[in-house]
């Protein structure tokens, strides 16, 4: 009520007839207002506010507890890298002596294959001239075949036609061209 007091005060000295009159009616209606909202405030802070807070709180637990699991990780990582760096070390010298016997077979075996390499080329070579004086002999004898073919169709058609010289060689021409496209 003591602070109403100046306002009481205040709206006693105004003129009638103004747009905001301090009357009784006023200063209840505010009373009546700052109750709700007081009362509002409670109802909310009691309702939400806690349910929030709860919340706020096991999630931060959550958040904790994750960051220390990942810590916990992070440190057995830690120790089985140093593990792995240990072995990675121990190694190093097996590793060397494994690399210098696959070296020295490496190098043998690639003299056996040079050898095996060029006995089979001389092999292969061999073959090749074979098959090449056999395909030479062959063509030759396709060779002589196919101009006895052009021989008895040329002289087929000149014994057909009755032909002058000139027909002749345009025949003869024409079956010439023919055997060199096939």
């Amino acid at each position: 009520m003591l602070l109403l007091t100046p306002v009481l005060v205040a709206a006693s000295e105004l003129p009638e007839g103004t747009i905001l009159s301090f009357d009784k009616t006023l200063v209840a209606t505010m009373g009546i207002q700052l109750l709700n909202i007081a009362l509002l405030t409670f109802v909310l802070a009691w309702f939400l506010y806690r349910p929030v807070r709860k919340f706020m709180l096991a999630r931060s637990e959550r958040i904790r507890t994750e960051v220390d699991a990942v810590r916990r990780d992070r440190d057995e990582a830690l120790e089985l890298k140093e593990k792995y760096e240990a072995l990675v070390t121990g190694i190093e010298a097996e590793r060397e002596e494994v690399l210098h016997q696959a070296y020295k077979k490496a190098v043998e075996k690639s003299d056996q294959m040079l050898f095996d390499a060029r006995r089979e080329s001389e092999l292969v070579v061999d073959r090749a001239m074979q098959q090449y004086e056999a395909e030479k002999k062959s063509q030759h004898d396709e060779t002589k075949r196919q101009i006895v073919e052009i021989s008895v169709t040329l002289a087929g058609r000149i014994i057909e036609h009755h032909m002058d010289r000139e027909l002749h060689d345009r025949l003869f021409d024409e079956a010439l061209a023919e055997w060199r496209e096939s």
